[in-house]
């Protein structure tokens, strides 16, 4: 019986990324979304996996950013307190289709590979949180500067820099990990 392919692309597609309009309201209804959806559904996705796998501190890792990137909303929230709750956005939607498409091959290779998804798993997580501080929210921070929005331009800068922060915990959980494999090879070669 044949793995099911479980590719780092296929796991990348399951996250949404928050999009600017021309209109703060929007972008803000976009980025709360998006938080929102990682806290919900995305990071407590991973942590379940990382379970299954036995890995619990992966598990806690993924749950701990997903508990931040609540918190990133929360922030904006409180600057646009009639955002209300924002509309699913398509992205949004695109990605909650192609974790449900994913969702029961992958179960299936953890039970087969737990590694292998787990590693995946790690590489997207650290290309998400690298894509939103580096691309998405300073754009986001600029437009809100640009509009002479300073407070949310500030709350932007917040969340950039938690981003990064949880960019570098999943690198470094990523290189621990890899290094835990390599020595397991190791030891049974």
């Amino acid at each position: 019986m044949s793995k099911p392919e479980i590719t780092e692309d296929m796991i990348f597609e399951c996250f949404a990324a928050a999009n600017m309009s021309s209109d703060l309201n929007q972008t803000a209804s976009s980025f709360v979304d998006v938080e929102e959806y990682e806290n919900a559904v995305m990071y407590p996705e991973f942590a379940r996996w990382a379970t299954k796998a036995g890995y619990p501190e992966l598990a806690t890792l993924f749950r701990k950013v997903a508990g931040e990137e609540k918190l990133h909303a929360i922030w904006l929230r409180e600057l646009y307190s009639d955002i209300g709750i924002p509309e699913c956005g398509q992205d949004t939607r695109r990605a909650i289709n192609a974790l449900e498409t994913i969702r029961a091959n992958c179960d299936e290779l953890i039970a087969m590979n737990p590694d292998a998804v787990i590693e995946k798993a790690l590489m997207v997580a650290v290309r998400v949180e690298e894509r939103e501080y580096i691309d998405i929210y300073p754009s986001f921070r600029d437009q809100a500067l640009a509009k002479d929005e300073h407070e949310t331009a500030a709350v932007y800068q917040r969340v950039i820099d938690s981003e990064q922060q949880h960019a570098e915990w999943f690198r470094e959980a990523l290189s621990n990990y890899q290094v835990s494999q390599l020595q397991s090879q190791a030891v049974i070669h």
